[in-house]
């Protein structure tokens, strides 16, 4: 039955590509602008049986929504880098609405035979950028004490059903090593995402888009495996999210100009069968290993000494008037299958990064500060880029961030002069004033022009987040195989 069902559409679809590519046959992947490539794909679908509803793809700042009082998370934002979102209109079906948290429209509830279509320009040259599937919401297990769960609150209502954030990435990213993409260049090109937990749907999209002009080489297909979620528009179903994340561009205007023309060079397209479809599930992806083998300490030379000796530097140039601190690390979140099934929160992990994570600490004076140090993963090449953040509890919201472009030449006063590489190790500070060239500035919450969460006062519950993207592997770095990076808070005496 599935296969004639699919040989029933494809052959609607194939006719109708022959019909449109007659009226229109100037329109060729090479020729053709994208808004019309999109314009042609549109009518395909509609012809092949699919009501087609156009959302937006748009940049969405955490600590800016946050600080306007429509967002009631930053979501641990990873300061300096920038995320983008879907706004999707319901199903034409749906009756029951989404658990309500804004922004409107970006999660969602899919059927199992519903799919996305994402249309886009990528990034100009940057360090890194992916695109990520996420599980968000997911109800809540009746009889359950959720109140001390990590990272729980509460969403929805009688008419919803009441829900909990999952926030947990479903396999690995498309990323800038591996999307599919028109042309040569992984940046300033044009890429096409299909997100669908229906084979034959994914299919049928393909066989359309190839009609349209878009060629294999740049769709790239993003699976939701609809055995494992709870797909559906009925009050309980899970609800899903679509992230990009752009991080260090090389050039800061080419980059301003791409997000705030992202929605006007993308199309995105909610596709629903008129008839609903046989289910044909993916199974969950095999996602990249993490680990090489080899531990991070096999590139460095006496790094337990090294260590040693930024720390001991460290705390002798500060404890005559400084009481200290210090903080230990260990990893933050769990991957998002994980968090699946153990019913917890990911925080919008990201198979992509080893994240780390302080316990809580204060700055009670503006003479307070922190200084974290450690391993350059990059230079050891356990990362392509690794950074420090510091955030401010309850909203998780992401102050300031040292990427790892700034740690050269920040630990070698801390080093014997005869340590043959001391840019394998980075120490840096956060302080309200800026104490050496090595110094990240803290700003004030209160009257802050750009926005409360911009910035933390003194007494604010803080924590130091630790990021690691992308070894060698072309995924996150073992977290059994990197030396975690430390903090030494400083209270005045």
């Amino acid at each position: 039955m599935k296969s004639n069902i699919l040989f029933r559409m494809l052959t609607m679809g194939i006719l109708t590509a022959g019909i449109l590519t007659g009226q229109c046959a100037s329109v060729s992947a090479s020729e053709s602008t994208a808004s019309n490539d999109a314009a042609v794909l549109q009518s395909l679908l509609e012809e092949s049986g699919f009501t087609v509803q156009e959302g937006s793809f748009y940049e969405l700042d955490t600590v800016k929504e946050a600080s306007e009082g429509r967002l009631m998370s930053c979501f641990g934002n990873n300061a300096g880098s920038a995320y983008t979102v879907f706004s999707l209109p319901d199903a034409p079906e749906q009756t029951v609405p989404n658990p309500q948290f804004p922004p409107d429209g970006w999660q969602y509830k899919l059927c199992q035979d519903e799919a996305i279509v994402l249309i886009t320009s990528l990034p100009p040259e940057c360090k890194y950028y992916s695109f990520a599937n996420y599980i968000m919401f997911t109800e809540q297990k009746e009889g359950k004490d959720y109140t001390n769960e990590k990272g729980f609150f509460s969403v929805g209502d009688e008419t919803t059903g009441l829900y909990h954030p999952i926030f947990g990435c479903i396999g690995d990213p498309v990323n800038k090593m591996n999307i599919k993409h028109a042309g040569d260049s992984e940046f300033d090109a044009s890429a096409v995402i299909v997100i669908s937990s229906n084979q034959t749907v994914t299919d049928m999209i393909t066989t359309q888009l190839n009609a349209a002009g878009y060629d294999d080489s740049m769709i790239n297909i993003m699976t939701i495996p609809a055995d494992t979620y709870k797909m559906g528009l009925d009050k309980g179903a899970d609800t899903f999210l679509f992230l990009g994340r752009i991080s260090q561009p090389n050039d800061r205007d080419a980059y301003e100009e791409y997000l705030s023309s992202l929605s006007e060079k993308s199309t995105v397209f909610r596709l629903t069968p008129k008839s609903e479809l046989e289910n044909d599930p993916y199974e969950n992806p095999v996602v990249i290993p993490r680990g090489t083998g080899k531990h991070e300490s096999a590139e460095l030379e006496n790094a337990e000494e090294h260590l040693e000796m930024i720390r001991s530097a460290i705390i002798s140039e500060y404890e005559a008037d400084y009481d200290y601190q210090e903080l230990r690390s260990d990893i933050a979140v769990p991957e998002g299958l994980t968090a699946y099934f153990n019913d917890i929160n990911a925080q919008g992990d990201n198979r992509d990064a080893a994240y780390l994570m302080t316990e809580n600490f204060t700055l009670d004076s503006d003479e307070d500060f922190v200084v974290v140090y450690g391993v350059n993963h990059t230079a050891t090449g356990k990362a392509q880029y690794s950074n420090a953040v510091l955030y401010s509890r309850p909203m998780l919201n992401g102050i300031c961030s040292i990427y790892d472009s700034l740690f050269p030449g920040s630990a070698a006063a801390y080093l014997e002069a005869d340590c043959e590489n001391p840019d394998q190790y980075y120490v840096y500070k956060l302080a309200r004033t800026q104490l050496d060239d090595y110094t990240a500035v803290i700003e004030f919450s209160t009257g802050n022009e750009k926005g409360k969460y911009y910035g933390a006062d003194n007494g604010s519950t803080l924590l130091m987040a630790f990021r690691a993207y992308l070894d060698e592997t072309g995924t996150g770095a073992s977290y059994y195989e990197i030396i975690y990076d430390r903090a030494i808070v400083f209270h005045k005496k």
